[in-house]
């Protein structure tokens, strides 16, 4: 009998336990995941851009430098010791990698605002991270990573005071 006492005291402990050791996605990964012997994915490439013949004019200008890819353009930044598993952030810590549909949505926003020129291709690479990290830094209220945070996604549906005028 003496047991049941405790029995609320133990389940509201607990859940105590859980939820404070819960991680948030806004929070840099701190436990290692176990190595694996896995090869990151090859790089993508893409083609060379194609140079027009025809007098240049405004429209062909402007297609030939959207065409060009930025350098680390496609490359997934992999942290080192985890290949194919966690991404590292610019600020140094570890992140979990995030869906081709989030980073799809975060580099149209930025592009939308003259923050990004690279590629919309899902994939969180140096030149999409570089600009994610020019708009963290921007806002003054969001952590400087790089990373695509919910925190971020929100700000940048929203908008802010780093669009740039019409």
């Amino acid at each position: 009998m003496s047991g049941r006492k405790f029995w609320p005291a133990g389940c509201i402990l607990f859940l105590a336990v859980i939820w404070i050791s819960g991680c948030a996605r806004d929070e840099p990964v701190r436990k290692p995941a176990p190595v694996r012997a896995v090869e990151p994915p090859p790089p993508v490439e893409t083609p060379p851009p194609v140079e027009t013949v025809s007098e240049p004019n405004r429209t062909n200008e402007r297609r030939s430098t959207e065409s060009r890819p930025l350098e680390g353009s496609g490359i997934i930044v992999w942290a080192k010791e985890f290949p194919g598993d966690l991404i590292a952030g610019l600020d140094g810590a570890i992140y979990e990698p995030y869906r081709r549909r989030t980073v799809e949505r975060v580099q149209t926003a930025l592009k939308e605002r003259g923050l990004y020129a690279g590629p919309v291709n899902g994939i969180l690479d140096r030149p999409t991270m570089e600009s994610i990290y020019t708009f963290q830094q921007a806002t003054y209220s969001l952590p400087r990573c790089g990373v695509p945070t919910p925190n971020t996604r929100k700000l940048l549906v929203q908008g802010s005071h780093t669009d740039l005028p019409s």
